[in-house]
């Protein structure tokens, strides 16, 4: 392993990093970064030499910002100038949700994602923001429908063939597509449709809440989306209703939520050296809002596009282990072969160096997981 492979771990009271050893079995985990901050992401930026680390930090009594480390994670700054809706709007950040680098072509430029929806840009390292208004300011604005943590936009993915073409999503509201660098934003996610009974229970309830003549079924709420980045036409994502993808930049998807045994779930994770394989956590879909793996701590994987789904539980806890998998929970290294890794609602976290067949619980056990994300530099 040529280059250094850390876990970038958010959770609710602080940040921690995992650094692995070439063969990716024995993991060293830091000390508390940024202790009684809540992380809701963590991402790193390898286009800067040293890399850098930015994260989603909210604290109750500092607010919401975007934290940065230019030395692996040792010292963090927060000043984030101008992130915040324009003033005419009457709205004030409640937390940062997402991180995303800009394109290759554009060093220095980052997006964040927050809730109340809004999508903001920086040209110079996270230092300084401005709104993306046409997201910000969108005509559907109006119709999104608050979930328990409010309407929040959660996805931010940019085409590697094309600055100017980017996706978000939000909960809830929809998916979005902008090919003029933000200018103009189109939803594109009213056409998946799902087959599931259940779903479809759950859609008919959302109807009367979306624009007239949009379909409910995935407007309403996307939980992840992900843009494979080998085949960048082909979108993936993990929605209230089930998982989809899509072959042509989300102007038709096909439901491929068939041999998962259930439709819901937050994170989908795509692997980066196989176009055709694909992670979700399924959680249970009763009317009690349990949303939990149902005794067995199980991850679920595709390699024939979602045609068929394979339980992953080998050195996972169960039978009698009810944990979640948060939306940013998971991912995946790009190594040979495949490395993937989750955190949980339990503040577990595991790892596999084998594409999921075998796994390992990394040391520690950490308050709340709310992201997981790998960083090869």
């Amino acid at each position: 392993m040529p280059n250094t492979l850390r876990l970038l771990v958010g959770t609710r009271k602080g940040a921690f990093i995992y650094t692995a050893d070439d063969a990716r079995r024995a993991w060293t985990l830091s000390e508390p970064l940024m202790p009684g901050w809540t992380i809701n992401h963590m991402v790193g930026d390898v286009r800067a030499k040293p890399a850098r680390i930015y994260a989603a930090a909210n604290h109750p009594v500092w607010g919401p910002a975007v934290a940065k480390s230019a030395d692996g994670g040792k010292n963090w700054d927060w000043p984030s100038k101008g992130l915040g809706f324009p003033a005419d709007m009457g709205l004030t950040i409640e937390s940062v949700w997402h991180i995303r680098p800009g394109h290759d072509s554009e060093p220095g430029v980052v997006y964040a994602a927050t809730a109340p929806a809004a999508l903001f840009r920086s040209e110079d390292d996270g230092v300084s923001w401005r709104s993306v208004d046409g997201i910000t300011r969108h005509p559907f604005r109006d119709s999104w429908q608050p979930t328990p943590g409010g309407v929040a936009m959660h996805s931010i993915e940019i085409d590697p063939r094309d600055r100017n073409r980017m996706y978000i999503a939000l909960s809830a509201g929809g998916s979005y597509v902008s090919d003029d660098g933000g200018t103009s934003w189109e939803l594109f996610s009213h056409s998946a449709i799902s087959v599931s009974e259940g779903a479809r229970v759950f859609i008919s309830q959302m109807a009367a809440m979306v624009p007239p003549d949009v379909d409910p079924a995935v407007v309403n709420d996307m939980h992840r989306l992900r843009l494979d980045p080998q085949q960048p036409d082909r979108i993936w994502t993990q929605a209230h209703t089930g998982v989809f993808r899509s072959d042509d930049c989300g102007k038709s998807w096909t439901d491929v939520t068939n041999n998962l045994p259930s439709f819901h779930g937050f994170p989908i994770a795509l692997a980066r050296s196989d176009a055709a394989a694909a992670y979700v956590v399924p959680l249970e879909t009763g009317t009690d809002n349990f949303r939990v793996c149902p005794g067995q701590l199980t991850v679920y994987r595709t390699r024939d596009l979602g045609a068929t789904w394979q339980p992953l539980t080998q050195g996972l806890p169960g039978p009698s282990d009810y944990q979640s998998v948060y939306r940013e929970g998971m991912d995946t290294d790009g190594l040979s072969p495949e490395g993937v890794y989750f955190g949980t609602s339990n503040g577990e976290v595991y790892a596999s160096a084998d594409g999921g067949d075998h796994w390992q619980r990394l040391p520690g056990t950490l308050p709340p997981v709310l992201s997981v994300t790998c960083m090869v530099a």
